[in-house]
């Protein structure tokens, strides 16, 4: 497929500077389903590039998006991390769409919940959980991996500790379409919005009576109590417990079962060594790159990377190309165990960091000794269905098949 636009040079009264401008529709059908071309047509034309037909900026090369990440204080998340200003209006609210102390407080009443200590003692449960759905799919034919693999611990285990009185696929629904809601006002955007208003109503309905005792929900309700937030900060962080815990991880773990089935080689290394497991997790992580990447608003008039920018104006940190640059990655697209740990933005950077990386790793981590205690070879069974959403890529389907080891027997 080809995306490619012609590469321009801005100029313009209002911009008294020359940038690079890529001629292409970000959100637009072709490039949503892959975004493989667009991505490497940004980072060829520039670290910060303008994106006429979004009227704001890109930043596709790692370097440049990770410094971008850290950089808080000129690059906010406070004025909304959409690209589009309802979205950035009605999630005001959240750990996602804040800075400073606000940030801090917020992430430290969810890090009481989706923190690697706090997480700890359910390990256990998922890797029982993990066992038993590897066993109900290893040697019974084909399955789709996204369906019947990946999905299984955030609808069976994530959902109930967040605690909300919800069917867990309605759960799921919400987080897709928290995520479609971060684009612009584009079809895909509008027509998820209904569904997000109705999880917002439902969330501004949320006491401590309507959440499960001792719950992550109820930890939010314990936080507002102690006085460290508000009761609607309270309400809308219940948000961030959806998003970061069901969508990323079930398409990060469909992404690494296909990766195993196409590189052999390296799967039996892990039979062999189960010690690379938490390699392939963050290079899962990498390659797939659940995120495309969040918008950010600039703070103040800055120069970055040569090109000036304006205080107001909008930046896309594509995550989701940083991941692939040629210029920090050998080989970009391939799948290496030998990787040096935590070089990737897959779980974001800097302050805002995903906090759900903990849980993340923790939930891939259990399907991987799952699949090494019992499965001898990975097959794909026919080819990936793709997602089409705003701000989520990956595979929305898979068909799989998993032989059983002698050991698994």
């Amino acid at each position: 497929m080809d995306v490619k636009r012609p590469v321009k040079r801005l100029a313009s009264r209002r911009r008294e500077r020359v940038a690079p401008a890529v001629d292409l529709d970000l959100y637009g059908d072709e490039v949503i389903e892959d975004s493989t071309a667009a991505f490497a047509q940004i980072r060829d034309a520039g670290p910060v590039v303008w994106l006429p037909r979004q009227r704001m900026w890109a930043m596709g090369r790692f370097e440049d998006v990770r410094a971008a990440l850290r950089d808080d204080e000129l690059f906010v998340s406070g004025y909304g991390v959409a690209a589009n200003p309802i979205t950035n209006v009605a999630a005001r609210k959240t750990t996602l769409f804040s800075d400073d102390e606000t940030h801090v407080t917020r992430r430290r009443v969810l890090m009481r919940s989706l923190g690697a200590q706090a997480l700890a003692p359910i390990a256990g449960r998922l890797d029982a959980e993990a066992e038993a759905i590897v066993a109900r799919l290893v040697g019974r034919g084909e399955f789709d991996a996204a369906r019947d693999f990946s999905s299984g611990l955030p609808l069976e285990v994530v959902a109930d500790l967040v605690g909300v009185r919800v069917p867990a696929e309605r759960l799921l629904s919400w987080g897709t379409i928290s995520f479609d809601v971060l684009g612009p006002l584009n079809r895909r955007g509008l027509e998820a919005f209904p569904s997000s208003l109705g999880m917002l109503a439902y969330t501004q309905r949320l006491n401590r009576s309507r959440v499960v005792p001792g719950s992550w929900a109820a930890s939010v309700f314990d936080a507002a109590d102690r006085g460290e937030i508000d009761k609607t900060e309270a309400r809308n962080m219940v948000i961030d417990f959806i998003a970061p815990s069901l969508d990323t991880t079930i398409l990060a773990s469909t992404y690494m079962l296909r990766l195993l089935a196409e590189n052999p080689d390296a799967w039996q290394r892990i039979r062999r060594d189960p010690a690379l497991i938490p390699a392939a997790v963050v290079e899962s992580v990498r390659l797939s790159s659940p995120i495309r990447g969040f918008t950010r608003r600039l703070s103040r008039d800055a120069e970055v990377a040569g090109v000036r920018m304006r205080a107001g104006e909008r930046a896309v940190l594509l995550i989701g190309a940083a991941n692939m640059d040629e210029r920090q990655f050998a080989e970009p697209a391939r799948f290496d165990l030998d990787r040096p740990p935590g070089g990737n933005l897959g779980w974001g950077n800097g302050p805002h960091t995903c906090v759900g990386i903990h849980l993340a790793k923790l939930e891939m981590a259990a399907l991987l000794r799952a699949l090494v205690a019992q499965v001898e070879t990975i097959e794909l069974a026919g080819p990936p269905t793709r997602i089409r959403n705003n701000t989520l890529q990956g595979i929305g389907s898979l068909p799989v098949r998993l032989v059983r080891s002698s050991a698994g027997k």
